[in-house]
């Protein structure tokens, strides 16, 4: 058994959340141990060195750690692996953490969701790319993306014809900040003197007259789906009441989140927001990564399968790492399993018919030759090299359906 510890960074600034105890009890597969500090990214900060002459640094004031004795303290750590529950850049210039994420990407901490995902999920931009590349691929009827018009800058805001009102959605910002209904061309105006203050890039979609807002969760292979039904006085449902209502994931909703942890080089935890307007259709709005947030009834039960995923993740960074690589991003899809399972099922049955005819020609050749069993011809090596060779004929199948 090991004696090392290894230790593990959670970015979850809600003091509610204590994820030293959701840790607690658990270790890597060889037994090295686990000292989990959590704090956020506003008191954190990172320095690299050079491999060999210290590595990666990062001091920051915990909110909760293994020990139980530091919280409120500044502390160094050396991270093994960092899991990420919060953005690393709020809405504001003083919320904005990426280059202490910029750090731990350069020192290549292994992380959930990765960091490289973790950067991109970041900007508004970099999602709406993946979410056009999706749709372009499935097809807008499997995959049905809000249409979203880009602008660059308020000086490229001077038509707009996706029909109004319009919903402008100014840069990063999330959380229903950064966003404005726009009722007709004259507010789509003014609203470009207000973006042109800071020359930040937009987006504008159509405004929807929804029933409902569906979010479709994903942690690793686990699925939730909320139904949320808009309560609130005002449009955005984060900043008025909502009904929530939870339905059974299906094979639409799968595709939608199933599709999206692709994206990014693969994710494991991420949600998708859509709604449904007044004549029973989809629309889909965005991704969110690994910042997701999760419902009150459902948090330690879905926090602790984002805890079997950090380790399990680990163990393969860690125990294992000449592990064949199953991470989302290889994962196949539920038709390419079917697919797969069913090609590999009738060479199975071809193999053994094979085997059959085989085992008939050779007892053929020893009644001819009249020759003890123990003395006739084998063909076993010829069965062997058959065998091998419709195995690799499988593996190439099984190949192409991956890719």
């Amino acid at each position: 058994m090991s004696e090392k510890t290894y230790n593990v960074v959670v970015f979850d600034g809600n003091q509610l959340h204590n994820w030293p105890e959701l840790f607690r009890g658990h270790s890597l597969a060889d037994g090295s141990k686990l000292n989990v500090v959590q704090c956020s990214w506003n008191h954190a900060s990172v320095t690299v060195y050079p491999e060999g002459a210290g590595g990666c640094i990062l001091q920051c004031v915990p909110i909760h750690e293994s020990t139980c004795s530091l919280r409120g303290q500044n502390v160094t750590v050396r991270p093994d692996f960092v899991l990420v529950r919060n953005q690393a850049r709020g809405p504001t210039p003083v919320t904005d953490n990426r280059r202490t994420l910029y750090g731990l990407m350069i020192a290549g901490v292994p992380s959930i969701n990765s960091l490289d995902s973790v950067y991109q999920d970041l900007e508004r931009a970099a999602m709406v790319s993946e979410l056009k590349a999706i749709e372009k691929r499935v097809g807008h009827a499997k995959f049905p993306l809000v249409p979203i018009t880009y602008y660059e800058g308020h000086e490229r805001m001077t038509v707009y014809d996706s029909g109004f009102p319009c919903v402008i959605k100014v840069s990063h910002a999330h959380a229903g900040m950064g966003k404005a209904k726009v009722p007709d061309n004259d507010g789509f105006h003014d609203i470009s003197t207000i973006i042109a203050l800071n020359q930040d890039y937009c987006t504008a979609e159509p405004y929807i007259e929804t029933a409902f807002g569906i979010r479709v969760q994903k942690i690793g292979n686990n699925y939730r789906v909320y139904k949320k039904v808009h309560t609130g006085s005002g449009w955005k449902s984060h900043f008025g009441g909502a009904d929530l209502q939870f339905l059974e994931i299906n094979d639409t909703f799968k595709l939608w989140v199933d599709e999206c942890a692709k994206c990014y080089g693969g994710m494991e935890l991420l949600a998708v927001d859509a709604v449904c307007d007044h004549q029973g259709n989809y629309h889909i709005l965005e991704l969110n990564g690994s910042a997701i947030g999760i419902k009150s009834q459902f948090w330690k039960e879905d926090s602790e399968a984002i805890v079997e995923l950090a380790i399990d993740k680990m163990n393969k960074v860690y125990c294992n790492p000449q592990a064949p690589d199953d991470s989302v991003d290889n994962q196949m899809n539920a038709q390419e399993w079917l697919e797969h399972n069913k090609t590999r099922g009738e060479q199975l049955q071809e193999m053994r018919k094979l085997k059959l005819e085989l085992e008939y020609e050779r007892m053929q050749i020893q009644q001819q030759r009249q020759e003890p069993l123990e003395n006739s011809f084998s063909l076993v090596p010829l069965l062997g090299a058959l065998a091998i060779g419709i195995g690799l004929g499988w593996g190439l199948s099984f190949f192409r359906v991956k890719n």
